[in-house]
């Protein structure tokens, strides 16, 4: 087998750089071709992984957070090679959606996992492939606060984010969206006021936040998960329920099949897929079954 491992570069205890090196260490030692990326930038990584997966590696694994995660999905749909996930950023949504572990379970998986054919969404104006959920209400503003803060928060930063967002809903107003969504049922057009506008693939986002318990990435559709305004009060109770994966039963809360949304929303608002910036709205998400292999747990 042939593998890519893309990491940062090593610089004091790198997590995601020591990971990505002890996977290549044991690859190597199993009798796997395993070549190691080791970028300074995101450009950088992405140009390196590009020509990896051009000259047709079977596996390309990432070590980092989801926002690296998204990188190898983007340049791997559609093609051969397979995404290998070796979790070591803030969220690891991902991973978790996919019961991939962190360490040393994380490089086993590596070895001895097995493929999954899954599915990705398509953002239409951008052609580009996110594995988990993109983000374009205050999601996308917890998404985009969080990268903003500092970085030994570690595995709270997300929290941190999340409880200043809410905070600031007391002197905010609400935001308004357009949302044409097809699906099972054929084509609808709605607008509306709403905190959170969704669309998933995976049932967790935002360092475990369990928005879409029911997804699943292989059915061939995705979940708009939608939530109308309320008060920091509500929002915080709210807040509760996402995290155990209990609030789709609550009033403000809608999810629904589809296989493509498009949405319609306040131009301040810069949508994020997998935590990483996309665009400001508007931007059209559809589903694309079938087009990404990952290797996951054996018996996942």
């Amino acid at each position: 087998m042939r593998y890519a491992v893309a990491h940062g570069r090593r610089s004091g205890r790198g997590g995601a750089a020591a990971l990505g090196a002890e996977a290549v260490a044991r690859l190597r030692a199993s009798g796997h071709e395993a070549t190691e990326i080791e970028a300074g930038s995101y450009q950088e990584a992405r140009a390196r992984c590009a020509d990896a997966v051009a000259d047709g590696v079977d596996v390309l694994a990432v070590a980092g957070g989801d926002g690296v995660v998204s990188l190898a999905a983007d340049l791997c749909a559609g093609t051969r090679t397979a995404v290998g996930i070796l979790p070591a950023g803030t969220g690891n949504d991902n991973a978790r959606s996919l019961g991939i572990g962190g360490g040393e379970s994380a490089v086993a998986t590596l070895l001895d996992g097995r493929r999954r054919t899954l599915d990705t969404l398509r953002v239409v104006e951008l052609d580009r492939h996110v594995l988990g959920s993109v983000d374009a209400g205050l999601d996308a503003r917890i998404a985009h606060r969080a990268t903003l803060l500092p970085r030994r928060l570690g595995a709270a930063t997300y929290t941190v984010a999340t409880l200043v967002e809410i905070a600031r809903l007391r002197w905010t107003p609400p935001l308004h969206y357009r949302l044409t969504v097809v699906g099972p049922q054929g084509e609808t057009t709605e607008e509306l006021d709403a905190l959170v506008v969704v669309p998933a693939n995976m049932p967790y986002l935002g360092g475990g936040l369990h928005l879409s318990p029911g997804s699943d990435p292989a059915d061939g559709l995705l979940d708009l998960v939608v939530i109308r305004p309320v008060t920091p009060a509500r929002a915080l109770a709210l807040l509760r329920a996402v995290r155990a994966g209990r609030h789709t039963s609550m009033p403000e809360v809608e999810v629904r099949p589809a296989t493509r949304v498009r949405i319609e929303g306040p131009a301040d608002v810069l949508a994020h897929g997998d935590g990483e910036a996309l665009a400001p709205l508007p931007l059209t998400v559809e589903v694309r079954p079938s087009s990404l292999q990952v290797v996951v747990p054996a018996l996942a």
